[in-house]
C-alpha cells in the first residue's frame, strides 16, 4: 500500500550560491548594460509531491547590493549610490503567494506575488516563475519594472551626459538545496 501513496515531503532549503545566477539588464543613452550579482542568501520551506513543487510555505532571497558587479568600477559605484547601498545594503525578496499553478513532470509553473525591497522601499511584485524539483529546487523567471517605482533615480555618468533608462529587467535562476 505504501508503494502507491504519493511521495509527499516538506523541505527546508537554503540558496546554493554556486548554482544561482541573477542579472539586471538595462539601457542607457550610450549602450545596453548588464550587471550580475555575485552573492546571495535565502531560505525556502517547500512541499514537494511526486518530485514536483506543490506549495511554498515560505521563501526569501537576498542580494547584498555591493555584490552587484558590471566589470566597470565606475558603473558599480553609480549603481551602489543609486540603490542607497550605505543605508540599505541588501535587496530583499519575500514570497507571499502563488496562483495559476501548473505541474508537468517535475516542473511547476506559477504566478507568484512577493514583497521586493530595494533601497529601503518595499513593493508587492508579480512574477511568472518556473520551479524544477531536481536535486533541491530551482526557481527561474524574470521581472521588468521601472526603478522610479522604488524611488530610485536612474544612475547618470559624465556630469549627466550619460543617462540610464528607468526600466530594468531582473533575470534569475535561484537554486535552493
Amino acid at each position: 500500500m505504501l508503494f502507491f501513496a504519493p511521495l509527499v515531503y516538506g523541505q527546508q532549503l537554503t540558496v546554493n550560491e554556486s548554482n544561482t545566477k541573477l542579472s539586471v539588464d538595462g539601457t542607457s543613452t550610450v549602450h545596453d548594460w548588464t550587471i550580475e550579482a555575485e552573492k546571495f542568501d535565502g531560505k525556502a520551506d517547500v512541499k514537494i509531491e511526486n518530485n514536483a513543487l506543490q506549495s511554498i510555505n515560505s521563501l526569501s532571497f537576498n542580494i547584498p547590493v555591493k555584490s552587484l558587479k558590471s566589470g566597470k568600477s565606475a558603473m558599480d559605484d553609480n549603481t551602489y549610490e543609486a540603490l542607497k547601498a550605505d543605508d540599505h545594503p541588501v535587496i530583499k525578496y519575500q514570497f507571499r503567494s502563488m496562483d495559476n499553478v501548473s505541474v508537468d513532470g517535475n516542473t511547476t509553473t506559477m504566478d507568484t506575488k512577493g514583497l521586493l525591497t530595494i533601497g529601503g522601499v518595499s513593493k508587492i511584485v508579480n512574477m511568472k516563475v518556473t520551479a524544477e524539483a531536481s536535486n533541491g529546487i530551482s526557481f527561474k523567471g524574470d521581472i521588468t519594472f521601472k526603478m522610479s517605482v522604488f524611488e530610485i533615480d536612474p544612475p547618470t555618468a559624465v556630469f549627466g551626459t550619460i543617462k540610464t533608462g528607468d526600466q530594468i529587467t531582473i533575470n534569475f535562476n535561484a537554486q535552493y538545496k
